[in-house]
Order: C-alpha cells, then sequence, then structure tokens
C-alpha cells in the first residue's frame, strides 16, 4: 500500500491547498453575490468563462509534455523544463504584445465595448498565469508539495484580501467620510478583475526561482518531440473545457427570457456549490499525473491504477451524498441574495453537475492509457468528439429548456468521455477496473440521496438528527462492498 498511501499524501497536501483557496475563494461568492445582482454576476462568469478557453491555447500542453519526457531519467528534468520555459516564454510574449494593442478590437465582439479594460486586465492575467504553468509543474514533478500548495495559498490571499479591500472595507470608509486609497468607486465590477491580475502577477514573482532553476536554453530536437507529444492536447484541452464552459458561454445568446444575463448569473452562482466535488477531482489531479508516469514501469502498475479508481469513486461518492444531504445549508452560506433563488431551475442542477464531475473525475484516471502509451492524437479524438457534443446539444436544447438542460448536456458528455476512453483504453493500455465494484457505489450513493430526499420530508424531524444517519449508512454501504468485490492485488513497494 506504500504507493496508494504516497498518491494519498500528495493528493491530501495539493488537496489542502485547492480546498483552502477554494473555500476562501467560495467566500467571496456570498459577497459577489450580496454586492451585484445576477445580471452583473453574469458578466463575472462570462468573462471567466471565455478566459478558461483562452489558457488552454496559451499552455498548449506543455504541463502534460513536460511530464512524458521528464520521466526518462532525473537527468533529463532540467533539459526537459528549460526548453519548455523557453516555448511558453516565446509564445506568452507576443500574445501579450498583440493583445496590449488590439485590446479595444477584441472587446468589441465580445460585447465590453464600454468596458475595453476589462479584456486588457485579463490578457495580463492569461499571460502571467501561463508562464506560471511550468513552473507549477516542477514543483510536482519534483514532488513539492508544500511549496506548491504556500505559493497557491498565498496568491489567493492576496486576491482575497483585494476584493474584500476594493468591494467591501474601501466603500464603508468612503461612506463615512474617510478616504479609501487606491480606490475609485467608477470601476466597481472591475476590482474583482484587479484583484485577480495583481494575484496573477505575485503567483509568477513567487515562482521566479523555479522560472530561472534550469535556464532558458532550448533544444531544438527537443522542442519538435515535445510540440509533436503535446499538440493534440490542445485540442484535448479545448475540448474538455468546451465541455465545461461553452455552456457559459452560449448562455449570454441563447437563454430564454430577456435578461440572459441574469440567467447566467444564477447558473453561475449555483454551479459553484458542484465545485465542491471538482475541488477533489483537481487535487487528485494534480498528484495523480505525475504519479501514474513514474508509475508506469512498475509490473503492478495496471493493478494499482485500478485500486486507485476504486478510492477515488468513494470519496466522490461520499461527496455527492454529503453535499445533497447538506445542500440547502450550503446555498444559503454561498450565495446570499435572495434573487439568486428566484430562478426555479437554481437548486436543481447542483446534484447534476456533481455527478457529472464525478465522471470528470473518472475520465482523467481512465485517460491515463493515451498518455503513457503517446496516444494523444486517439486520445484526442474523443475529446474532440465530447466537444461537438456539447455545442450541438447545448445548442438545441439551450432555447428550450434553459440553463438546467446545460447541466444534463454536462453529465452526458463526461459520462460518454468516461466509458469511451474506458472501453478504448483497454485496447491499448489495459487496466482491470472492478467494474461491478464501482457501478455498485455509484448506485448506493444515489439511492441514499433519492431516499433521503423522498423520507426526510415525512419523517418532521430535523435533518440535523436524520441527515448523520443517512452517512451512516452511506459508510457502513461502502464498507460491506470493500469487504464483498476485491479488486486485487496492491503492490507494497
Amino acid at each position: 500500500m506504500g504507493t496508494i498511501k504516497k498518491l494519498a499524501s500528495h493528493t491530501l497536501t495539493y488537496g489542502l491547498s485547492t480546498i483552502i483557496g477554494r473555500f476562501i475563494n467560495f467566500l467571496l461568492v456570498p459577497l459577489y453575490t450580496a454586492c451585484y445582482n445576477p445580471h452583473d454576476y453574469g458578466i463575472v462568469t462570462d468573462i471567466y468563462a471565455l478566459v478558461a478557453f483562452l489558457n488552454i491555447l496559451l499552455v498548449y500542453g506543455m504541463e502534460t509534455s513536460f511530464f512524458n519526457f521528464a520521466r526518462e531519467s532525473k537527468d533529463s528534468v532540467s533539459k526537459v523544463y528549460a526548453t519548455g520555459f523557453n516555448n511558453l516564454l516565446f509564445s506568452t510574449t507576443f500574445f501579450l504584445l498583440a493583445g496590449s494593442l488590439f485590446y479595444k478590437q477584441i472587446a468589441v465582439p465580445l460585447g465590453y465595448s464600454n468596458h475595453p479594460e476589462y479584456v486588457l486586465w485579463f490578457i495580463w492575467i492569461l499571460g502571467l498565469d501561463a508562464l506560471s504553468a511550468l513552473p507549477f509543474a516542477l514543483l510536482r514533478q519534483l514532488e513539492k508539495p508544500i511549496r506548491f500548495s504556500l505559493v497557491r495559498l498565498t496568491s489567493i490571499g492576496i486576491n482575497v484580501f483585494l476584493n474584500l479591500y476594493f468591494l467591501l472595507w474601501a466603500p464603508a470608509l468612503i461612506a463615512k467620510g474617510l478616504s479609501a486609497p487606491l480606490f475609485n468607486p467608477e470601476i466597481g465590477l472591475g476590482y474583482i478583475f484587479i484583484s485577480n491580475l495583481v494575484a496573477s502577477l505575485a503567483t509568477l514573482l513567487f515562482l521566479l526561482p523555479e522560472c530561472l532553476k534550469f535556464g532558458m536554453k532550448a533544444d531544438g530536437e527537443l522542442r519538435k518531440k515535445m510540440f509533436s507529444y503535446a499538440w493534440p492536447l490542445i485540442f484535448i484541452g479545448l475540448a474538455g473545457i468546451a465541455n465545461e464552459t461553452f455552456s457559459r458561454v452560449i448562455l449570454k445568446y441563447l437563454s430564454p427570457g430577456s435578461d440572459k444575463l441574469f440567467q447566467l448569473g444564477v447558473f453561475g452562482a449555483f454551479y459553484k456549490l458542484s465545485m465542491i466535488m471538482t475541488l477533489f477531482v483537481q487535487a487528485f489531479k494534480f498528484a495523480a499525473e505525475p504519479f501514474f508516469f513514474s508509475q508506469h514501469k512498475n509490473e503492478n502498475a495496471q493493478l494499482l491504477y485500478a485500486r486507485i479508481m476504486d478510492y477515488f469513486v468513494m470519496v466522490c461518492a461520499g461527496i455527492f451524498v454529503f453535499t445533497m444531504l447538506y445542500v440547502d445549508q450550503l446555498s444559503a452560506l454561498l450565495i446570499r441574495n435572495k434573487s439568486y433563488y428566484t430562478h426555479p431551475d437554481g437548486i436543481k442542477i447542483v446534484p447534476i453537475l456533481l455527478m457529472a464531475n464525478l465522471f470528470l473525475g473518472i475520465f482523467y484516471s481512465v485517460s491515463v492509457w493515451y498518455r503513457l502509451t503517446n496516444n494523444t492524437k486517439k486520445g484526442s479524438k474523443l475529446s474532440i468528439a465530447a466537444a461537438f457534443l456539447t455545442v450541438i446539444l447545448n445548442v438545441i436544447l439551450i432555447p428550450k429548456f434553459g440553463f438546467i438542460a446545460s447541466a444534463w448536456v454536462t453529465l452526458v458528455v463526461y459520462f460518454f468521455l468516461a466509458v469511451s476512453n474506458y472501453f478504448w483504453g483497454q485496447r491499448y493500455y489495459p487496466v482491470p477496473y472492478n467494474l461491478p465494484k464501482l457501478g455498485i457505489i455509484l448506485v448506493l450513493s444515489l439511492l441514499i440521496y433519492a431516499s433521503a430526499t423522498y423520507i426526510n420530508p415525512m419523517l418532521h424531524i430535523s435533518r440535523w438528527i436524520v441527515n448523520p444517519i443517512w452517512l451512516i449508512v452511506f459508510t457502513l454501504g461502502i464498507y460491506i462492498i470493500e469487504k464483498r468485490f476485491k479488486t486485487g492485488y496492491v503492490p507494497t513497494n
């Protein structure tokens, strides 16, 4: 169990920084929803959705390419890193120069001609984040989760502090007739983006030792190999982001009703509740990607990957059950403005998106086949097919059903990605996943949720008494499943 404990330790460390950081950011959602109505919050949701697409293009698979070529030996890490960082430095510099010259023209088709400064700020946020991507990957490769976490949390702390200052404290000072340094009330919503920009700059400064650790001299032959490996990952990444954020981009145009940004704002706010699952999935991904590459030569690697899947699904199922048992309390803590609850579908998207993110995590795990076998081109075909499915279903269904259709499309597409990658992966890199066990765990979590939803109102007992009982029932069920369905031998080295 030594290798699994190592992965669990790294997942926990990355997870603490991710969970604590995202939790702190969650504390900003009540601030945003209290300060801004759903229409204005829709602008924030829209811009961050657009940024997600560009982030994939700017990093263009260099992180995974770095992990792939760095696994050959410890001596290769320095050469691969220097080449990868050289690539990103050149492309990002070009992007920043071009974006800074033409940001006003770019703002027009995006619908922000009245606020082109939003576009300029995010061009620089994107550039700074792109330059930070490979230093963070280096920390993961060198197994330094503590420094990784400290940099992440410090950056998040700066972002939160500035948000609190500009959105809460400075306006309060002005209202009392006092001065508030660096504050201009006319900027308003823009301070959310300025806070992000300062935090991104601080992150890159914190990572300067990693940026400069191995120099920036590129190896020409290695550059070609890294690009050849990475370019299909661009399509995989874009497809993944399309599955995750396309609905938020298109809702502004296709939602039923006159105030489409209102629809987007409600969707974006309740979408945050599903991020409880995403936190763990992202932490697992941070730890698992370099871990899977490092274990690929282990003679029992496939059995190890199958056992990891067991634990992953157990934890995700537990997160699903806990979140849905306490969804009313969690939503009340997160979304403080009553206007967000006027839409009847807001709370309904939460269980759908939670289950969707569970299958996203399964997809991350089973897609190890194309990364380890250098079949990124084949893997990109499935991701591109999923992206087309996302676009087509959203365009057809959103005008009729609104944003709840987007939630169902997200679940369908992530399920498709998980299942298709499993079957195709078994042809190239067979892993003996215990499918009956995984299926029973998922069914158990859904039965607990459905039973609690139906029975709790009938009992007329406080949910603070009933819900812990449901959690105990779920835990006992997992214990029985674990005892009855063995996955196989797990290496102990």
